[in-house]
């Protein structure tokens, strides 16, 4: 049978370089607006960050003394890593407005009094301040929300073992313990087709201690800078968390340290 033209059309294929455009050239020019905004750039941390906190160089108690001292931190997102985090932004808004549509979050003003399910979190001791994803309003109870997004592979893998990711169940504690609350739920979406999942957090004593010493740490970690006790290297110069580290330089120029301060990774592992 002869194919119409529109079939015929349809199936021819175009070249990369055409003499309309290069085509690669178009996707480098494109990559490059990702990262444009994204250089070095100096900080100064006045408070621990809790979607930081057990997650790569935020378990580092060296990260966040230098942090504190402030430093010039490099961004390591390539221009798909960076579009990659641009839509998990995006996302959270979606999943957001869809809560507010739905009536089950409370509802609170951003600072150009546009209505959102985001909410501040402050403590003192130690200083930590943060962002809430939602308030639920569930059957008349209020239940803290935080939501993730993640790729294929790492959703089906969260829903068939209905376990967290460790920096996630951290920070959603983190605000729980300053919330006064006992419960929470981890809120996943799929990146691939956005189905979600929910994974529901209830503090008992386990959750409790591992908390606590949490805070504790922190407590160290900033007493250490307090006292200009620079902690020691956890880690080999060559190892993931140093290499991808966005302050690498400056602990590389800031000499060994005099104060042994363990990671939060090993001090998870050990409760």
């Amino acid at each position: 049978m002869t194919k119409s033209l529109l079939q015929q059309v349809m199936l021819k294929s175009v070249s990369r370089k055409s003499t309309i455009l290069d085509a690669d050239a178009l996707i480098e020019k494109i990559k490059s607006g990702y990262v444009v905004n994204r250089g070095p750039k100096f900080q100064t941390k006045k408070t621990f960050a809790p979607s930081t906190i057990a997650y790569s160089h935020g378990e580092c108690p060296r990260y966040w003394y230098l942090a504190f001292d402030g430093a010039t931190f490099e961004d390591n997102a390539d221009a798909y890593g960076a579009a990659n985090m641009t839509a998990g932004t995006l996302s959270h808004g979606r999943i957001q407005d869809a809560m507010m549509n739905a009536g089950v979050a409370k509802i609170y003003r951003d600072d150009d009094n546009q209505p959102t399910t985001e909410f501040k979190i402050r403590y003192d001791d130690p200083p930590i301040f943060g962002y809430g994803d939602a308030m639920l309003d569930w059957e008349g109870e209020e239940i803290v929300g935080e939501i993730k997004t993640m790729l294929n592979e790492g959703f089906e893998y969260r829903k068939n073992s209905m376990k967290p990711k460790t920096g996630h169940l951290i920070q959603l504690l983190i605000y729980m313990k300053i919330l006064g609350k006992k419960k929470g739920v981890l809120i996943y979406e799929n990146k691939n087709n956005h189905e979600l999942l929910v994974l529901p957090i209830e503090v008992d004593d386990y959750y409790r201690q591992w908390i606590d010493a949490t805070f504790q740490w922190m407590r160290e970690v900033r007493k250490a800078w307090v006292d200009r006790t620079l902690p020691t290297k956890n880690y080999r110069a060559n190892s993931k968390i140093c290499k991808t580290c966005p302050i690498k330089a400056a602990c590389d120029e800031a000499g060994t340290g005099v104060i042994k301060i363990k990671s939060m990774e090993g001090l998870i592992e050990t409760l």
